[in-house]
């Protein structure tokens, strides 16, 4: 291995940090999706090297050949999934977190960053109105937040599960959530030996929303079908409309059928930033956990999940172990700050700096104002939908996210034809890599969903994307006779 001194440490650090700033300078004109996909492979294909490289000359390489031929959706003109432009502050953090190589599994290999993590656990705790007795764990993502946050839930209400198993258990074990709920929910059925016949899926109203009385009209039948409901879960931001459901009548059913309330904010939970914003997702306060992802609409770089719980101390009740080889006793009087009591990972990275850094060097005031101009692009590209008249809307603006889909003259009510048009439209728009949407299905129909996960986007790029979409529309040439792009 090279020895490296302080110089080439300074000097290759240097050249990174040239690369990070020229890429952040060339979001606002390179394209979204790589130019030449299909010659991606031969660019990286070979034998691993005998010998060692230069490291400066690596570097060189990656900027020619990886940046280019990577999908930038850090990008203002993404309008996409729940991926956003990282903080600056939090892609240093990342090298730093690198560089101390902290194992936050236990307390004495990570004392600083240990204190670290509960403190934005703290913040995050507070953030959603939780009491002091709360507590957490940093995740990789939403799906093993969601996870923790249902086995919790699982042990808390069925806790002979822990010993005896699922199988074993009296009753069948069940929870609820909406159609609308994201893909994790299904493979968490699976992990937690439950399987996809304990989850319930709730029906929604017209607004994307889980319909409370089909939920309390489900749980009544299970309860006479000798089930054993455990745990109802709330989405505050669904992934297709943004869709908040309506977690305080959820919460009152919960306590009147003693189950555990999860909510699963892992986008929306930031909405809690902004005066304007967090009316929406009133009654998360009174959920019994909750996930968020900050590296969703807290721009924190991947990856970046939490899970925050009402009692802390069930998550060690659900998570402890005692393994023989941890007799580490010189910093007994932190024992209980060891976070691998606390959830599924063991080795865990130091993923709390750049979240902390973030938080800390924007504050609240500085997310609020985030959050409020990306909600508003929503409302700003719904207000030319409505002006338009070859523009549909499918769903109300909702935490950025906003539903709806070209319509061409000639083609109103050609619902089937308008679904492959809309997949048409996506697929054109990857192509050209101006601005990029995906699709999703609401009410039975394909819709573009725009979401808006950049900082850097403005009204330029809602109106760039307008004029994009209508001309892939156009570039599709299937469009029926009769119909135009205008």
């Amino acid at each position: 291995m090279q020895k490296w001194t302080e110089d080439d440490i300074r000097r290759l650090g240097c050249q990174a940090a040239e690369i990070i700033a020229r890429y952040f300078e060339a979001l606002q004109t390179i394209p979204i999706t790589p130019r030449h996909p299909v010659g991606i492979p031969a660019l990286f294909d070979g034998p691993m090297p005998e010998r060692g490289e230069d490291p400066f000359q690596l570097l060189a390489e990656l900027e020619q050949k990886v940046i280019p031929n990577s999908f930038h959706l850090a990008s203002p003109g993404y309008f996409g999934l729940f991926n956003p432009t990282p903080t600056v502050i939090g892609v240093f953090a990342d090298a730093i977190a690198s560089t101390l190589n902290q194992n936050m599994a236990a307390w004495s290999h990570g004392p600083a960053g240990t204190q670290i993590e509960k403190t934005v656990i703290r913040w995050l705790a507070d953030l959603l109105g939780f009491p002091p007795q709360a507590f957490g764990t940093l995740t990789n993502g939403g799906s093993l937040a969601n996870y923790t946050g249902l086995k919790v839930a699982l042990n808390e209400r069925v806790p002979e599960v822990r010993r005896i198993g699922v199988a074993a258990a009296e009753g069948r074990p069940t929870f609820y959530v909406s159609t609308q709920a994201h893909y994790s929910v299904d493979r968490l059925a699976d992990l937690l030996g439950i399987g996809t016949e304990g989850m319930r899926r709730i029906e929604c109203d017209a607004q994307a929303r889980l319909a409370p009385e089909a939920l309390e009209r489900q749980i009544r039948v299970d309860l006479s079908g000798g089930r054993l409901p455990f745990c109802a879960i709330g989405i505050a931001g669904t992934t297709t409309s943004g869709s908040v459901d309506p977690l305080e009548a959820i919460a009152d059913i919960c306590a009147r059928h003693r189950l555990w309330f999860h909510v699963d904010a892992a986008w929306g939970g930031a909405a809690r930033m902004s005066r304007r914003q967090s009316g929406l997702l009133a009654g998360i306060e009174r959920a019994d956990s909750v996930t968020l992802d900050p590296h969703k609409w807290f721009s924190v770089p991947f990856a970046a999940g939490a899970i925050i719980v009402r009692d802390g101390a069930s998550l060690r009740r659900t998570f402890e172990v005692a393994p023989l080889y941890v007799t580490d006793r010189i910093f007994t009087e932190h024992e209980d700050l060891n976070l691998f009591q606390f959830g599924v990972a063991g080795s865990r990275r130091f993923d709390a700096l750049k979240v902390w850094l973030s938080l800390r060097q924007h504050g609240r005031s500085g997310y609020e104002q985030a959050v409020d101009r990306q909600a508003a692009l929503a409302e700003y590209l719904a207000s030319l939908v409505q002006a338009s008249d070859d523009f549909e809307g499918m769903s109300e603006p909702s935490l950025g996210v906003y539903c709806f889909r070209h319509v061409p003259r000639g083609m109103e009510g050609r619902d089937d034809e308008l679904d492959a048009l809309q997949m048409r439209i996506q697929d054109e728009l990857h192509r050209t890599g101006s601005s990029w949407v995906s699709t999703s299905v609401l009410r039975g129909r394909r819709v573009l969903r725009f979401c808006v996960t950049s900082y850097l986007s403005r009204e330029e790029h809602v109106d760039r994307l307008v004029l994009d979409v209508r001309s892939a529309a156009a570039s599709s040439g299937r469009i029926p006779p009769g119909g135009s792009d205008r």
